[in-house]
């Protein structure tokens, strides 16, 4: 058997080192390379960047040639159950709570897809008692093909990645696809692209009315169980704000559907304190306190950031896939006091919002902590979450919250030096 791996990135890694387990033979494929002797593969692996109607592939499906995400092919040699989580924003932090209450509480799990650690990575580690925990684009969505999960969260579906799809709708049908691939879907009734949804065996949650699991009173969740309810108080939770209250709810539902506890269940929602790089507070200097939210790569992800904050001094700016901003200028009205635009989207935000706060540019992370520093005053808040996508100027988002994390820590030991 040899296979061909399309893409050299992470993806392309991870399922590499599972082929070389596997005893298969690869070659590596990836734009600019010498295109490569098609006929002499068995089938090709396909890393979830690479866009469906790519050229290589046209080619493959001519000759016949299966062609395997990286995802489908980790799935065809692991065990065990599996939970998948996607949604347009807030998987990662759903994916990281599901898999830390399962830790906490002695259970043996894995964590991977989208959240960094290919499938490939752990597929032949797992054995009949684990339970995976795998974050999905849509990107890897639109790949599976016999991959199945126990377990579905579609935490919501709003616009995302319109430099690859050609409208919203086709972009939601890639997200609905992983429904079809779910013994158990959990969803969003808030949600309004997903609360008339239909399947088989389908749970919902809400923050606004009662459902399998539901905030009541704005003081506890409640979440329907085998053995009635569990309750969970919010104050002992240590993730804050609306769209944490979210993961919370599909984490907790899952959970109890995987067959928690409620005390285990409790436990584990408590263990897990917060990925970086998510409304992470940096440092606080002259009572100015810094938050990273590098994470924030759309419009509805920076509106979530916006709810989270009062007296915002934003910076906000990345890399165009081709997002409409304009829903959010009756928050930026109300909480933005100040804003600096940075990369590709810098034109666009600042012809958007320059009527309704004052705005500037900046042309590195450094000139746009330092212009947000001088424009803020004891009590605002500066903001990094910038509802764009980070390719522009980093490698990825990880890259540029450390830079602002850097930027921020350096600045802070200069003021110190100097008083």
């Amino acid at each position: 058997m040899r296979a061909l791996i399309l893409g050299k990135g992470v993806s392309g890694r991870g399922a590499a080192r599972l082929l070389r387990k596997l005893g298969v033979s690869f070659s590596f494929y990836q734009d600019g390379d010498v295109f490569p002797d098609l006929g002499s593969f068995d089938f090709a692996v396909k890393s979830p960047g690479i866009p469906i109607n790519h050229k290589i592939l046209r080619y493959l499906r001519e000759k016949g040639t299966p062609v395997l995400g990286e995802t489908e092919l980790a799935y065809r040699f692991s065990q065990g159950n599996i939970i998948s989580v996607t949604g347009t924003n807030g998987k990662s932090t759903t994916t990281a709570i599901i898999h830390s209450a399962l830790k906490t509480n002695g259970y043996k799990s894995f964590i991977g897809g989208n959240f960094g650690i290919p499938f490939s990575e752990f597929a032949l580690k797992t054995d009949e008692e684990t339970i995976s925990v795998i974050e999905l684009s849509s990107f890897q969505i639109e790949d599976i093909i016999s991959y199945t999960s126990d377990i579905s969260i579609i935490l919501n579906i709003t616009p995302d990645h319109m430099n690859r799809y050609s409208c919203f709708s086709e972009y939601r049908r890639a997200k609905l696809k992983l429904i079809k691939n779910s013994e158990l879907t959990i969803l969003n009734r808030d949600d309004p692209e997903l609360r008339s949804v239909k399947a088989d065996q389908i749970l919902f949650f809400s923050k606004k009315e009662k459902a399998d699991a539901y905030i009541e009173e704005g003081k506890k969740i409640l979440v329907n169980t085998k053995k009635g309810k569990a309750e969970i108080p919010l104050e002992e939770l240590p993730l804050k704000g609306s769209h944490n209250l979210e993961n919370y709810l599909a984490s907790a539902l899952a959970l109890t559907a995987a067959g928690l506890y409620e005390e285990e269940i409790i436990k584990g929602l408590k263990s897990f304190s917060g990925l970086p790089h998510r409304t992470e507070k940096i440092a606080e200097i002259d009572r100015i306190t810094f938050i990273n939210d590098s994470k924030s790569t759309n419009p509805d992800s920076l509106k979530k950031a916006l709810e989270s904050f009062q007296n915002i001094i934003l910076i906000a700016g990345g890399s165009d896939k081709g997002l409409d901003f304009k829903s959010l200028r009756p928050l930026f009205r109300e909480r933005v006091k100040f804003a600096v635009f940075i990369g590709e989207t810098a034109e666009i935000l600042e012809k958007t919002f320059k009527d309704l706060v004052p705005v500037e540019r900046a042309f590195s992370m450094s000139e746009a902590v330092k212009k947000a520093f001088h424009a803020a005053e004891a009590g605002d808040t500066v903001l990094l979450s910038p509802g764009c996508a980070s390719f522009d100027m980093f490698k990825n988002f990880e890259e540029r919250g450390e830079a602002f994390k850097r930027e921020v820590l350096k600045l802070k030991r200069e003021l110190e030096e100097k008083s």
